[in-house]
């Protein structure tokens, strides 16, 4: 008996990790998570260089932070999730974080020359 349940388990095993990978429909896919993410780092900064109102009580930061969900049409739980699976991942974030850092030093360069 003991024989025929470790047999299935391996069985089983091996059969779900040759299964095609599904994707996870919690997560924003990376094309429009970088733009995203972009536009909450610029808001970010331009709000410590007083650029726009930095309000203590951060009404105005979180009304910031929703007006960029709403532009992107996601939710805040997505949002949230995608962020949990990220910091979870150091790798993948740290890949992550590079895209972004590339595309802000572009939209930078972009912006100095007009």
């Amino acid at each position: 008996m003991k024989k025929k349940i470790t047999i299935s388990c391996i069985f089983i095993s091996i059969v779900l990790s040759c299964s095609k990978k599904e994707t996870n429909t919690y997560i924003i896919p990376q094309d429009k998570l970088i733009p995203m993410l972009c536009d909450f780092h610029i808001f970010d900064s331009a709000s410590k260089q007083g650029v726009i109102s930095n309000n203590r009580n951060n009404l105005v930061r979180h009304q910031h932070y929703n007006s960029i969900l709403v532009k992107y049409k996601i939710e805040r739980s997505k949002f949230d999730s995608t962020i949990s699976y990220y910091s979870l991942r150091p790798e993948e974030h740290k890949i992550l974080y590079q895209k972004v850092e590339a595309e802000l030093i572009e939209k930078l360069e972009k912006n100095h020359s007009e």
